[in-house]
């Protein structure tokens, strides 16, 4: 459905899967991290120090100041590039694209990229300065009229996997953080967006590339995956983690999730909000996956074996979850095509819409689709709702273009209010069995006994009590059954109140198996 804005058992695992795992360039990340760490003072430094700093400013529409300083004494033109120009997210209807400048209440990042000059202050030293608003904001450097080459804040870049693309193929996404303030952007949607922002008191978890041995080498160089580790990650712990694949879109590799894609942040976040579970999350590279009309056979038989042997997480397809952006949303939708059960949970994002819905086994896992408002590859909700007939889908549309502005937000939203919940993919189905209901000529007593134990059993899918919930509408079905033999609903009718909850049975029996 469009949406705008568990009790498996799984067995202990043995602590020596968190041994003999070769990590890169841990120092470096947390130099790096700290680097991306936005200097807040009450006015920009007067000195030219390479990087962005963000400063509180009165006569900024947002509260907030960008000031950009690239050193490159070589240049003889530099231009700033940002995905910050605005949109109308109060008024959809609304097709104007808004200057940063141009900010008020309502308006949201998903315009597109604004591109200035940046002037040459000293010998080297290009500044630019520009309004901001809440969020992680991207940006990067055109040198010398290069638009071919998307280059990295050397003072806050982003830190690549050592078999990442290679420059100049690669997209550098730098970011910034910009905090809220509440009178001059007085918009919840951006308020919402603070999840994207550290917090200097919260635990954090932490993150490193790890080399993959049994993957062939790209150039002599060992693969790489990313890796997120929760807060006070425990390998011995009694209950193993879950686990949430990340697969980036053209022109990125396994770095832009951990980077630009400010995984780590809001993974911290919700932990430190208790609002998701802590799991580990794994960003993959494409071009080593396999072919992906056999459902990518090496992530299959040689990355998610690597990840469960030597992480304290779960085996069970139930706990894995698998999302992509762009071409990454391909990549997901591949597996759900070619290999379906090998995740609970998918995510593909920004890249339409291309599982039939005669795929075998599609009603198992539970899907959220999503895109910007702005989105090219904003997935078609009538096509994402013909899936839906079928299986277990929800659609979220969010202000953003084809950019991450949209993608931290899906994977916010995702991470917060899906992941590891069947109730938020069931609801729509037990909300249509109670409009059937109520279609019925059933007395008011009646009804109320058929709507009560379909409340009932969406409590007991969101405690994770599916066996006790599979009881509730086993007595939901026999009720049906008991007004059909005395004629109190046609047979017509009874198709009405039993198909949606022998979809629902089917696929709690499933994950129970």
């Amino acid at each position: 459905m469009q949406r705008s804005q568990q009790g498996h058992d799984v067995r202990a695992r043995d602590s020596r899967r968190s041994t003999g795992v070769k990590t890169i360039g841990v120092l470096a990340l947390s130099t790096a991290l700290a680097l991306g760490l936005t200097a807040m003072p009450a006015q920009a430094d007067d000195h030219l120090t390479p990087g962005p700093t963000v400063y509180a400013d009165p006569e900024s529409p947002t509260g907030y100041t960008g000031r950009f300083v690239y050193y490159n004494p070589d240049a003889t033109s530099v231009r700033f590039v940002a995905d910050i120009l605005l949109r109308n997210w109060a008024d959809r209807t609304d097709p104007t694209v808004y200057q940063p400048s141009a900010y008020e209440p309502g308006l949201m990042r998903g315009g597109g990229g604004y591109d200035v000059e940046m002037t040459e202050v000293e010998d080297g030293y290009w500044v630019t300065e520009v309004p901001l608003a809440a969020g992680a904001n991207q940006y990067w450097f055109y040198v010398n009229n290069n638009t071919n080459a998307w280059l990295a804040d050397p003072a806050n870049s982003p830190i690549f996997a050592p078999d990442g693309i290679s420059f100049p193929s690669r997209r550098a996404f730098n970011k910034v953080f910009v905090p809220y303030d509440a009178e001059k952007q007085d918009f919840e949607p951006l308020a919402a967006r603070q999840i994207e922002l550290p917090r200097e008191d919260s635990a954090k978890g932490s993150w490193s590339y790890v080399e993959i041995p049994d993957l062939p080498p790209l150039n002599g160089v060992t693969r790489t995956m990313g890796v997120y580790l929760p807060p006070d990650y425990d390998p011995n712990r009694a209950e193993p983690y879950k686990t949430i694949y990340m697969q980036h879109g053209g022109g990125q590799d396994q770095s832009d999730w951990m980077n630009m894609g400010n995984v780590p942040v809001i993974m911290d976040n919700l932990l430190d909000d208790g609002t998701t579970e802590p799991a580990v999350v794994i960003t993959t590279n494409t071009n080593y996956l396999g072919a992906s009309n056999q459902g990518y056979p090496n992530l299959r038989n040689i990355v998610i074996p690597f990840v469960e042997a030597n992480y304290n997480v779960s085996t069970e397809a139930i706990d894995r979850a698998f999302a992509g952006l762009s071409a990454g949303s391909f990549a997901t939708q591949n597996i759900m095509r070619f290999d379906t059960l090998r995740f609970g949970y998918y995510g593909p994002w920004s890249g339409g819409i291309s599982v039939p819905a005669s795929t075998v086994d599609i009603d198992k896992p539970y899907i959220h689709y999503g895109g910007g408002a702005w989105d090219f590859g904003l997935p078609n909700a009538n096509t994402v709702n013909n899936l839906d007939n079928v299986a277990f889908v929800e659609n979220t549309v969010v202000a953003g273009a084809h950019d991450f502005n949209a993608w931290n937000q899906l994977f916010s939203i995702w991470a917060r209010d899906y992941l590891w919940h069947p109730e938020a993919f069931i609801q729509d189905e037990i909300g249509q069995l109670k409009d059937n209901v109520a279609a019925t000529s059933l007395n008011k007593g009646n009804k109320n006994a058929l709507t009560v134990k379909l409340d009932q059993t969406l409590k007991l899918i969101a405690k994770g009590n599916s066996v006790e919930a599979l009881e509730v509408l086993d007595g939901y079905t026999d009720q049906v059954a008991a007004f059909v033999a005395n004629g109190k609903v046609t047979e017509e009718q009874a198709v009405g109140l039993n198909d949606l909850a022998d979809d629902i049975r089917g696929n709690l029996t499933f994950w129970l198996e």
